[in-house]
């Protein structure tokens, strides 16, 4: 049996309303998708084939979308952990839209639920980290699902690059 987990990286980051900057600020935006796109080909180039985006607004699109641009150049794949169906179903257009392209272009689509309930996301959280044994994330200390999925990522051993500290450096 194959050894997926060396080979997969999970992404965990906030949603758009909890950036530290808008999904307007277009400098802001440009230098963390130029981030992801580097995180995503240096992990490419160290074996890492497999990327799961929990497919939240913000930063997991975010990372979704830079797989998708990686797989002009590396053989990767995109993989999606919906929490329940209908995940998007709330989101503004622009968010829709990009969710539907990810979904459609994905490799492979995990959907956890086929309603929401409390713990939908944790669960989400806890089959990426399980799946996984590298966290790319953008966290910079605030509570909430990132930070469950950071301290889940930790306890299970996966290294963690966290852009977060990156971005601040920028400003």
């Amino acid at each position: 049996m194959q050894d997926y987990r060396s080979k997969t990286c999970c992404f965990s980051g906030y949603r758009i309303e909890k950036m530290p900057f808008g999904a307007d600020d277009l400098r802001a935006v440009q230098a963390l998708e130029a981030m992801l796109d580097s995180v995503v080909h240096a992990a490419a180039a160290r074996g890492y084939t497999r990327f799961l985006s929990g497919m939240s607004t913000g930063f997991d699109l975010w990372a979704a979308e830079a797989v998708l641009r990686a797989r002009e150049q590396a053989p990767v794949q995109l993989l999606c952990a919906v929490p329940f169906d209908k995940q998007a179903d709330r989101y503004p257009a622009d968010w829709k839209r990009r969710f539907n392209h990810c979904l459609l272009a994905a490799d492979q689509v995990y959907a956890l639920s086929r309603r929401y309930f409390a713990g939908c996301y944790a669960a989400r959280n806890r089959f990426m980290v399980d799946a996984s044994s590298l966290l790319i994330c953008y966290f910079d200390g605030r509570p909430g699902g990132t930070a469950q999925t950071v301290r889940m990522a930790e306890q299970s051993g996966l290294e963690i690059i966290n852009l977060a500290m990156h971005q601040l450096k920028l400003f």
